[in-house]
């Protein structure tokens, strides 16, 4: 086990980061001398108490221009670091938008939510979308053992369990095997399962891992919501290198009030709950300041069926079916700013979950075979049903989304200040607390 950082002694020599000085001691590296420092450089696989592996590669610097992970390169004196730049923010925020397609990353419905690392490293680089296409993956769930869940649809390959087993357990219970898109974790026991190993509740890999791929048994959901760490305090991201401002720039402009005209606003929902236009309207009193400047089209808060042309559409719910399919590409046509509001549009969401399992075996579960159904049932055959479609998928592998509202649901803070900051002509910079995944 490497020594403490804390328990280290400055030496006198330092390093440039992001144009500040940050001392260090012979053998540290660029990472564990800015954590010491208390100048934060995202990482994932990184822990203080182990030697480092430069897996996630989210530590990425550069070093006198040159690129390298901070927690394999070592300090030396009048190094010039550069962690806090759009370029390389940005760069981190794409690898945590393939982390999240690759995986299960469910917020709502995971007991790690606000006490994630990933989670909240999201956050600090303003990932309001995931970009990429969803994977879904179907990993199997090891409930075997008595004390520990494992979720492997949740695991993001860290290795810190694969090592805090080796070097502190003296077990080796875990390992990381397969190629590519099929490297998963492995349990070592003949069965594969976690109960035949000798992993006990009490070994350091049982309590590591930064998201939710490793839990402990009937303690889940224990700290309330605005308690959890990562709830009460962000990650110490800067602001000159903040996504939040630089990704929001990079979508389509705000539409521009006129004099003398409001603002046409549609919403609509498609394979959602509608929890999404209730918080919505948790902006209470100042929905009546809000039409001040701006009037609803097709809305179920209006009732109109059909859309005009519009400056701002929301849109809640994932692709369920083909109804879904068409009503978004009408939507998108008509919307000259297009909103992607909670976590069923932004990563299909609750709906989705239904992606593992075989559409045709679903529908004869629910139609024919269920128990309690009556002789003879059999698949609605209407023409006025819309056809399911295999997948349920997220609006913006469709179409082209302009900003992302994430949240489930998203809170009536984050509905005003998009709304307000749109009808306004400027660009949504929402600040810590308006942007939640669950």
């Amino acid at each position: 086990m490497t020594a403490r950082l804390s328990d280290t002694v400055d030496s006198g020599q330092s390093f440039s980061l992001d144009g500040q000085a940050v001392p260090f001691q012979p053998g540290e590296t660029i990472l564990q001398a800015a954590t010491r420092a208390q100048r934060y450089i995202p990482h994932l696989c990184w822990h203080p108490d182990f030697p480092a592996q430069g897996s996630c590669r989210l530590c990425s610097v550069k070093v006198d221009g040159h690129p390298g992970a901070a927690c394999t390169v070592p300090a030396s004196a009048g190094q010039a670091v550069e962690s806090n730049t759009e370029e390389l923010n940005g760069r981190r925020k794409m690898l945590l938008q393939m982390l999240f397609v690759e995986g299960n990353h469910f917020c709502p419905s995971c007991e790690k939510s606000g006490n994630c690392l990933l989670q909240a490293t999201a956050y600090a680089m303003g990932m309001e979308g995931p970009h990429f296409e969803e994977f879904y993956p179907d990993r199997s769930l090891d409930a075997s053992h008595p004390d520990i869940l494992l979720d492997f649809n949740r695991c993001i390959l860290c290795e810190l369990c694969v090592r805090a087993s080796r070097e502190v357990d003296g077990k080796n219970v875990f390992a990381i095997g397969g190629l590519g898109i099929a490297t998963q974790l492995l349990v070592n026991s003949r069965s594969g399962l976690l109960a035949d190993s000798t992993m006990t509740l009490d070994d350091r890999a049982a309590g590591i891992c930064p998201v939710g791929a490793i839990l402990p048994k009937r303690r889940g959901f224990a700290i309330p919501i605005g308690q959890r760490p990562f709830d009460l305090k962000p990650l110490p991201v800067p602001g000159p290198g903040d996504l939040v401002r630089s990704v929001a720039a990079a979508a389509s402009p705000p539409a521009k009030p006129r004099a003398g005209r409001k603002l046409k606003v549609a919403t609509v929902s498609l394979a959602g709950c509608f929890g999404c236009h209730m918080s919505f309207l948790d902006i209470d009193e100042r929905l009546f300041e809000l039409l001040e400047q701006i009037e609803f089209d097709r809305s179920p808060l209006t009732d109109i069926k059909q859309i005009g042309p519009c400056d701002i559409g929301l849109i809640e719910g994932g692709l369920c079916n083909a109804e879904n399919v068409t009503l978004l590409r009408e939507f998108r046509a008509h919307c000259k700013t297009l909103v992607a509001v909670g976590a069923c549009a932004i990563n299909g969401g609750l709906p989705a979950q239904r992606n593992h399992l075989d559409l045709g075996s679903l529908l004869s579960e629910v139609y024919r075979s269920r128990q309690g159904l009556s002789a003879g049932s059999a698949f609605p055959n209407d023409p006025e049903l819309p056809l399911p479609l295999n997948k349920v998928r997220a609006i913006h592998e469709l179409v082209h989304v302009d900003y992302f509202l994430p949240g489930c649901p998203p809170p009536a803070e984050a509905f005003w200040h998009l709304l307000t900051e749109l009808v306004a002509g400027r660009t949504p910079q929402p600040d810590f607390g308006l942007i939640r995944y669950d």
